[in-house]
């Protein structure tokens, strides 16, 4: 016998805000191409796995956490400091796709 029944599990997480948001593919598009083009023809041939995760992630807390991978491969082509650069300027595509907490964090690291 369960204690509690899947309804009111699901329930309770919607209460807490774990339950995952699903965005329209319409509003990820110009994040998605954002990253694509700072990705660029020389990452991505690099990197075709990251192109590849880039084009499918589900959602805009995936590609908000690809950013890491992308400074990685992007490091590797202009440097560090010019990836992170970079990555940064694609944080506006994110403005109202996540929670401002946590675009506000991004830019307090630097």
């Amino acid at each position: 016998m369960r204690w509690f029944k899947p309804g009111l599990r699901n329930s309770i997480s919607a209460l807490l805000g774990s339950e995952v948001r699903t965005e329209s593919p319409e509003s990820l598009e110009p994040v998605r191409q954002a990253m694509l083009e700072t990705l660029g023809e020389d990452g991505s041939r690099l990197s075709p796995r990251l192109k590849h995760r880039l084009n499918y992630l589900p959602d805009a807390h995936a590609l908000w956490f690809a950013r890491s991978e992308m400074v990685s491969v992007l490091s590797r082509l202009h440097g560090e400091a010019k990836a992170v650069d970079m990555v940064q300027a694609i944080s506006p595509a994110f403005h109202g796709l996540l929670p401002k907490t946590l675009i506000d964090s991004a830019r307090m690291r630097r």
